[in-house]
């Protein structure tokens, strides 16, 4: 977005306790902080499809000290701890308007619904939940990438347009996603099969989730740390 730049914090995530440390430094060390931290959950989910790691055991081993660390990353350094909860809010619209897509191929029979069956996966239990398994999807999956996406392109300033990037984000994910599909021996079993349509309607899914993160986020962080207008 080009125009004039809305100032949100007087001072620097600098001064914000990062004296001592250049800004610079600082910034590329929270984006990879915060791009590991965002993709925890998705790692943990993907690690059990594949059969390296049950869920459950991977929730407590990336999730959980993912989610400590980016609390406390958030309050030694408050500027990228509201950047990073804009990002969260971000990423939980994003997946609810991919969603407005989905339902209705669920509810139709086009597409088959696996979210509640993270629930048997992370407890091992036989049970399928949907509050466990869509808790996951917004917050873990969704949110928390889209906290990955908004903390590091707001803070390394890339040359390319925010809807650029956050459109190309949402196809790596979804590549993911197929390489997922493709490995795991019965990943397909789990989540979806590979047809035509699951194929196309999942790559529509991640393009509307990529792009409505891109839309986004000019509109709910108006500031750089720098001070630089997004574009």
């Amino acid at each position: 977005m080009r125009g004039t730049i809305v100032k949100e914090c007087k001072d620097s995530p600098l001064r914000q306790g990062a004296r001592g440390i250049s800004e610079k430094r600082l910034n590329r060390f929270m984006s990879i902080a915060y791009f590991g931290i965002g993709f925890a959950p998705i790692t943990a989910l993907a690690f059990a499809i594949i059969g390296v790691l049950p869920l459950g055991t991977g929730a407590l081993l990336f999730v959980l000290p993912a989610t400590v660390l980016g609390i406390s990353l958030g309050l030694k350094f408050p500027w990228y701890g509201k950047l990073a909860l804009k990002g969260l809010l971000i990423g939980f619209i994003a997946v609810f308007l991919y969603d407005c897509m989905r339902v209705p191929l669920i509810v139709t029979g086009v597409w088959g619904d696996f979210i509640p069956n993270i629930n048997m996966w992370l407890f091992d239990t036989s049970q399928p939940n949907w509050v466990v398994g869509y808790t996951w999807r917004y917050l873990g999956d969704g949110a928390f990438m889209g906290m990955a996406f908004t903390v590091g392109y707001w803070v390394l300033r890339p040359r390319l347009g925010c809807r650029i990037a956050a459109l190309g984000f949402g196809v790596a994910i979804w590549i993911c996603l197929m390489l997922t599909l493709l490995i795991a021996a019965d990943g397909q079993e789990m989540l979806f099969k590979l047809t035509l349509t699951t194929v196309s309607v999942s790559l529509l899914g991640h393009l509307i989730y990529g792009l409505s993160i891109g839309l986004l986020l000019p509109y709910v962080c108006r500031s750089r740390a720098g001070g630089s207008p997004v574009r």
